[in-house]
């Protein structure tokens, strides 16, 4: 990450843990393209955390893509990491990613998806590269493709594999699964394997969760912030790292979240960017999901003016 002025503090762990950063749907890829500049305003605030994130990631959309060109969907992922990423140090951080239904929507697109991004190739049958898992000490993180050709396309999600991957790390003290397609409707948007995953999976899937014991299932596509919580596990979605729409438009807004995990809980905050009027707010509120027992707060947090935001040090 570059060296800025105005840093923004990032959560740490109290005592042993990880501190990452959460952002997903930029929906980028392409010079000068409409998404281009919302994702480098969001970027700009991402630069300003410090300590840096420890990791970063990304559930999902990270292009336009959704063209029939393997060509041109190599060169939309080349000039998002190799230009729009640039600033990122990807061999001291690294980078963990979600499919998503702009990258990876026919054979062709997975077959540049998993070229490209080079993903752990410990998944399922016939999904290495595509749904994976990476340990780190006592975290483990499972990533989900909610979009596999071979099961039948976008909200079809395998299940057998996700259970016998957390049964196997059961001695994990963190769990989180990651995917691009939420479980539960985010903001009134809903619709079976476009919105959501296929509503047939949902009940299975979130009873995997629940019985396993994992703290948070970490989402995007639907062009928000929300947090739900379901029988004790937490749905954070979080779509709002470029893409020039809001769902719905003019209540949500641009934003990432940075967040620490410890032996307390995960603590996250919301950083946000938008624009009203030719002005420019910053905001932040930090939320704490405890890891058994206790309540948590959930939802959208309010905005603060970038003048009441000492923290934040200005607009970007």
């Amino acid at each position: 990450m570059t060296s800025t002025n105005n840093s923004i503090p990032a959560l740490l762990p109290r005592g042993k843990g990880h501190q990452f950063l959460l952002y997903g749907d930029s929906c980028s890829g392409v010079p000068g393209g409409l998404h281009e500049k919302t994702f480098a305003s969001v970027n700009a605030v991402v630069q300003r955390l410090r300590p840096q994130p420890e990791f970063v990631l990304f559930p999902g959309d990270e292009i336009i893509g959704l063209t029939p060109d393997p060509d041109a969907l190599r060169a939309q992922w080349r000039y998002w990491l190799d230009t729009e990423m640039a600033w990122l140090d990807r061999a001291a951080i690294p980078m963990w990613h979600t499919t998503g239904n702009h990258t990876t929507y026919d054979l062709t697109s997975e077959a540049v998806f998993r070229a490209v991004l080079a993903l752990p190739k410990n998944g399922p049958p016939g999904q290495a590269g595509l749904s994976y898992f990476v340990r780190r000490g006592d975290l483990l993180m499972v990533f989900v493709n909610t979009l596999w050709s071979g099961l039948g396309g976008e909200g079809h999600v395998e299940l057998g594999w996700l259970e016998a991957t957390l049964r196997e790390h059961g001695d994990a003290r963190h769990k989180l699964v990651l995917g691009h397609h939420p479980v539960f409707p985010v903001n009134g948007f809903t619709g079976t394997y476009q919105r959501e995953i296929g509503h047939e999976y949902a009940r299975p899937f979130w009873d995997i969760l629940v019985n396993e014991n994992v703290l948070a299932y970490l989402c995007s596509h639907i062009l928000a912030f929300d947090v739900q919580a379901h029988r004790g596990v937490m749905q954070i979605c979080t779509a709002g790292a470029g893409t020039a729409h809001r769902m719905p438009e003019g209540v949500e807004y641009l934003h990432c979240v940075q967040a620490a995990l410890d032996e307390e809980g995960l603590r996250y905050q919301v950083l946000m960017f938008t624009v009203r009027s030719g002005r420019r707010w910053n905001g932040r509120s930090a939320i704490l999901i405890p890891l058994s027992g206790g309540s948590c707060r959930s939802g959208k947090p309010k905005r603060r003016s970038a003048d009441a935001w000492r923290a934040g040090g200005g607009s970007s």
